[in-house]
């Protein structure tokens, strides 16, 4: 369930929509609030705001549904609805964290008081264990990824004949995440203009206004538009590379493809390691200026060897099985 949906009061309702807003618009301030001694960073504040936003309507879904385990995927709820669960049914019933931030992540992610903690990467436990967590109740299984993205078995020429583009002609990705952040558009518009030789898939997510201005741009090459979508796993394995802000998601389902990554950009705070952790893997680049990326994806497109090498480094990075390895991990604390 998400939570912020489900309350009436406006503050937590309107919590993702603030993220959006203050993430895409204003990142540095982000990235100031996501480091700053206050207000977020202290674990009880936020519980007690929280509890007082949400606190019943969590407890009546506890006491209608009757868990038998409960699992939290978001930063800001790990402290009150375990404390809540304690006191609102009784049993041994397990919390768990799943951590979604791949190497670093704020420290509300770590209630020492959960049952168990899954992380993405190694890195990730390293900061679990300095925010309090047990060493015993902290496991490294991946990022978890739709097994869609394991899947795949067309070829790349295959794959653009299905999207009605161009089997033979090298294909590029660009995405700003599912809330369509960053400069997209200028970087759409570098490659069209400074690499003929491609063709673009252009995904948009959920900023309807940058949908509409792609798609009323009338490009060099061909281009597909897309918003918010559900057939991802398609788009990247028609694709020879991806250009991406460092959205940890987005980066475990490349590779899982095995696609080259340009990272474009990153939100300060729980992205800030994740384009380094591409480099120093060799599985891609960091490039933020436009005119830069359109350069360096012309010298790829020219070097299938170098491509390829990026490919295989990507494909040592992934877990395609995170998902499925966390959800026995969570069965077996509930049925031991």
């Amino acid at each position: 369930m998400d939570l912020s949906k489900e309350v009436r009061s406006g503050p937590l309702r309107k919590s993702h929509g603030a993220y959006r807003w203050l993430a895409g618009n204003h990142p540095r301030l982000y990235g100031r609030l996501w480091h700053s001694d206050w207000f977020v960073s202290r674990p009880e504040f936020v519980a007690v705001l929280c509890r007082l936003l949400a606190g019943p309507t969590l407890a009546k879904v506890y006491q209608s549904e009757l868990p038998n385990g409960v699992v939290s995927v978001h930063g800001l709820l790990n402290h009150f609805p375990q404390r809540l669960l304690r006191a609102t049914l009784p049993g041994a019933i397990p919390f768990v964290t799943v951590v979604t931030d791949m190497l670093t992540f704020h420290r509300l992610w770590i209630n020492p008081a959960v049952d168990y903690c899954v992380v993405p990467t190694e890195q990730a436990r390293e900061l679990a264990l300095r925010y309090g967590m047990a060493p015993e109740r902290v496991e490294v299984l991946g990022q978890p990824v739709h097994p869609r993205f394991a899947e795949i078995s067309v070829s790349k020429e295959a794959g653009r004949r299905e999207l009605g583009l161009e089997p033979h002609r090298p294909c590029v990705l660009i995405t700003g995440g599912g809330d369509g952040i960053g400069r997209l558009y200028e970087t759409a518009r570098a490659i069209a203009s400074g690499v003929p030789g491609v063709q673009l898939i252009l995904v948009a997510g959920r900023n309807r206004a940058l949908q509409q201005r792609l798609l009323s741009t009338e490009w060099e090459v061909p281009a597909k538009v897309y918003g918010f979508i559900d057939n991802m796993p398609d788009l990247m394995a028609a694709c020879d590379l991806v250009v991406t802000k460092a959205g940890p998601g987005t980066l475990a389902e490349a590779f899982t493809i095995g696609l080259p990554i340009i990272v474009s950009g990153y939100i300060p705070g729980q992205e800030s390691a994740n384009a380094r952790y591409v480099t120093e893997n060799m599985a891609g680049a960091f490039l933020q200026e436009p005119d830069e990326i359109a350069s360096t994806i012309r010298e790829w497109i020219a070097d299938s060897s170098r491509l390829d090498r990026m490919s295989q480094n990507a494909g040592k990075l992934a877990r395609p099985d995170a998902a499925l390895r966390i959800a026995e991990r969570l069965f077996r604390l509930v049925d031991p």
